[in-house]
């Protein structure tokens, strides 16, 4: 199957912004300051985000651990505070100016997309207090060099990667359920701008989520499991 890229749907420009956008206030992560991003990172992201299918995920691999994760926990903000109310208030739109048969199919439909939200934001909440603090915990423990061996092994006594990769299934497979149904809906009929601004915003989201799994499952867990293993090798 052919890979759809950020490009098809929207420009160079557009990409940039949408991407730099989650690194300023409100979006960066507590005790982060704007811009905290390596340019090299960015620019690797962008790139990223342009093209996934040939891309080297291998490349991000250089950074640091806390610099991708500064870049995941920001865009987890950016999606709650910006992304989601957007394509809310979209659908909110569409279903109070429709009527009838239409209305009932919305119905159904925004019954879905509700579903669907409370699993991202549950998907995103394990992360944020599970996933995500193991690893700022271990790899400042690990940078900074200044933990006794006795604390780093309580830290990975905690470890939550086993639980992690068990529940960290593809929330961007649901997502694109919903953009299914709506093209099913939507096939042959002249769609009024709104609801094509609503479509559009469903299709960039899938894209956005199946580009943030990539980064969680292809360079930040295996780089928190290499230095798990190195710890455990230091230690014991």
């Amino acid at each position: 199957m052919q890979a759809t890229h950020f490009t098809d749907w929207t420009s160079a420009e557009e990409l940039t912004k949408t991407v730099k956008e989650r690194l300023l206030e409100p979006y960066v992560v507590q005790d982060s300051k704007p811009n905290v991003l390596d340019p090299d990172l960015l620019e690797l992201l962008l790139e990223m985000y342009g093209d996934d299918e040939s891309f080297s995920h291998e490349s991000l691999k250089k950074f640091s651990i806390s610099q991708i994760l500064t870049y995941l926990q920001s865009t987890h903000k950016y999606y709650m505070q910006k992304k989601l109310p957007e394509i809310e208030q979209s659908l909110w739109h569409i279903f109070h100016r429709s009527e009838g048969a239409e209305k009932k199919n919305l119905s159904a439909l925004a019954i879905f997309f509700n579903k669907y939200k409370q699993d991202l934001m549950e998907h995103i909440q394990m992360e944020e207090k599970g996933f995500f603090p193991y690893v700022w915990q271990l790899s400042q423990a690990w940078e900074k060099n200044d933990s006794s061996p006795e604390e780093i092994q309580a830290i990975l006594a905690l470890s939550p990667i086993p639980t992690f990769e068990e529940k960290h299934h593809s929330i961007e497979d649901e997502l694109k359920e919903v953009a299914h149904i709506l093209l099913e809906y939507t096939e042959g009929a002249d769609l009024p701008l709104m609801f094509r601004v609503f479509l559009n915003q469903v299709q960039l989201f899938e894209l956005e989520l199946r580009k943030h799994a990539l980064i969680e499952d292809h360079v930040l867990l295996p780089m928190v499991q290499e230095m798990e293993r190195q710890i455990r090798t230091r230690l014991f």
